[in-house]
């Protein structure tokens, strides 16, 4: 028996390194020429940072909430674009909404206004959420 494996072995080891050695390696060909730039697209970006001061967030009966002035949100924002809003913690950016367990902060648009809410879905209402810094960017059609 240990002379048949002896055997096996040998006859394996060859076609094994015939399989392994016979690898198509991709070779890069001729580079084309070069293509059309694109083009301007059909939205424009406007972004801002700011930070909403404790001070700022009002308390409504369960839930704190701030406005913030924003005339880059016009009526086309609002019929054809989009309006993104980013929560900085720490040093990442999260989008809204944002929730953390049941405590979550939210947006809403109107026309010249970003309304920002934070609320506790169950339960006692949260605390303040004292001073955060927010970037909102708006993407509005190109006219």
């Amino acid at each position: 028996m240990r002379n048949s494996t002896i055997k096996t072995l040998l006859l394996a080891i060859p076609f094994l390194l015939f399989a392994l050695s016979s690898c198509k390696k991709d070779v890069a060909g001729p580079k084309g020429d070069p293509g059309t730039n694109g083009g301007t697209g059909n939205l424009k970006k406007s972004e801002r940072t700011f930070t909403v001061q404790a001070s700022s967030w009002m308390n409504n009966w369960g839930f704190y909430s701030t406005n913030v002035y924003f005339p880059e949100i016009t009526n086309d924002v609002i019929t054809k674009g989009e309006v993104k809003v980013y929560m900085q913690i720490g040093t990442q950016w999260w989008s809204l909404p944002y929730a953390v367990g049941d405590i979550m902060m939210h947006q809403s648009i109107e026309l010249d206004y970003l309304h920002l809410n934070y609320s506790r879905i169950h339960g006692v209402p949260p605390s303040s959420p004292g001073v955060v810094t927010f970037r909102v960017v708006v993407f509005a059609p190109v006219n």
